[in-house]
């Protein structure tokens, strides 16, 4: 696929890091062009305090951080000129980088129109992730796709891209700039397939949220160390050391249908109460899912086909970490299912299989949207994203 002609001096004249790059590219020079420009003006690293989170570090941060309330997950497809296309790419992740080391430093982008929409930055974070045609590009890892669910129903704008970037922030303004302000820097580089817009509310001293169903979301999730392992795993069992995936899915929510179940068919469906989260083996939250338990007629507790049921992971390696979001679009609504976890094929693969199966709750539940993600590990400050595929 050829990329479109661009209006390089104009680019020029702004100053702007997509011009850097699309200058690097262009004359086949690659990263060579951004890094005159990151020369010129370098990022620098977000000061410390309230309202910012730091770029660089061992992660990327928007992944086991606590989690913002507003986000965004854009997906670009990369438009390829003649020349090394893996040299291209190397532009272009050094040109993200920039990009995002500035956003969540409370500074705009190079030559950015609005660059006052950036402060505060409101717990801002960019998280950027490639999916398997890009790893190949790269000449290093293997994530490959998400294979096809039972009662999927997708839709094309939602599939598998090749470039990911999770934007999330405490404000959906500054959320709004960012997510604009990088996708003017990407124009010509890359056609946007997709820019999903999601929103939670954390429940009081919580990670947990309710989703559109009015159901405790997020509970049991891995913590501390349990949720870096699950997440990262320790360097071998993962695609890359520091890195991990991401699977997104895009469920669609029958709330009118779902209007017409009453509280114990609610809590059926999902194995735990709506009421206050607890499983419908136990008394509290944070009760574990005992699906031993029976009733006072001798019946089990939670149903074999109940959310809950088939959600619990069956051993340690099938432990992902949600962060989800709910969305409502105008037309649909529903919830953005992101899983962040080292190896989708031990641990999210198997556990959506048996969900889109069987799960009581598919009954209200359409997913119109699925694609895997490689996320790229964390870099140190002179760094930038995607180095490692690189050396």
């Amino acid at each position: 696929m050829s990329m479109p002609d661009i209006n390089v001096p104009r680019r020029l004249l702004l100053g702007s890091t997509a011009a850097a790059a699309a200058g690097g590219l262009l004359t086949g020079f690659g990263a060579g062009g951004l890094r005159s420009a990151e020369a010129a003006a370098p990022a620098q690293e977000a000061p410390g305090g309230p309202g910012f989170r730091s770029f660089y570090g061992q992660y990327q941060s928007g992944i086991i951080d606590a989690q913002q309330e507003h986000a965004v997950f854009a997906g670009w497809d990369v438009l390829w000129r003649d020349g090394s296309r893996k040299q291209q790419l190397q532009a272009l992740l050094q040109m993200l980088t920039d990009d995002a080391a500035r956003l969540m430093g409370g500074r705009g982008v190079l030559a950015d129109t609005e660059p006052e929409m950036a402060q505060p930055p409101s717990e801002l974070t960019l998280t950027v992730g490639l999916g398997q045609s890009l790893l190949d590009v790269a000449g290093r890892g293997r994530i490959a796709q998400l294979p096809a669910f039972a009662g999927d129903e997708l839709e094309e704008q939602y599939q598998q891209s090749d470039l990911l970037i999770q934007f999330c922030s405490q404000d959906p303004t500054v959320l709004h700039h960012a997510v604009r302000a990088v996708a003017k820097n990407l124009r010509g580089l890359a056609r946007q397939r997709f820019a999903q817009a999601g929103f939670m509310r954390p429940m009081p001293g919580r990670e947990t949220f309710r989703n559109l169903f009015g159901q405790v979301d997020g509970v049991n999730n891995p913590k501390d160390q349990l949720r870096e392992q699950a997440v990262f795993g320790d360097g071998q069992d993962s695609w890359i050391a520091n890195g991990t995936t991401l699977a997104l899915r895009r469920f669609e929510m029958d709330l009118d249908r779902w209007d017409e179940v009453d509280a114990t068919g609610r809590d059926f469906a999902l194995g735990r109460r709506q009421a206050d989260g607890s499983p419908l083996s136990g008394t509290s939250v944070d009760d574990p899912v005992d699906l031993a338990a029976v009733n006072d007629l001798g019946l089990p507790s939670i149903a074999a086909n109940a959310h809950v049921a088939l959600a619990k992971p069956s051993h340690a390696a099938e432990s992902i970490h949600r962060r989800g979001y709910n969305f409502d679009d105008g037309q649909h609504a529903g919830l953005l299912f992101a899983s962040y976890q080292r190896d989708s094929a031990t641990s999210f693969i198997p556990v959506q299989q048996r969900l889109a199966a069987a799960d009581a709750l598919n009954t209200w539940l359409k997913p119109v949207g699925s694609a895997l993600y490689a996320i790229l590990p964390g870099i140190a400050e002179g760094g930038y994203l995607g180095e490692q595929l690189f050396s």
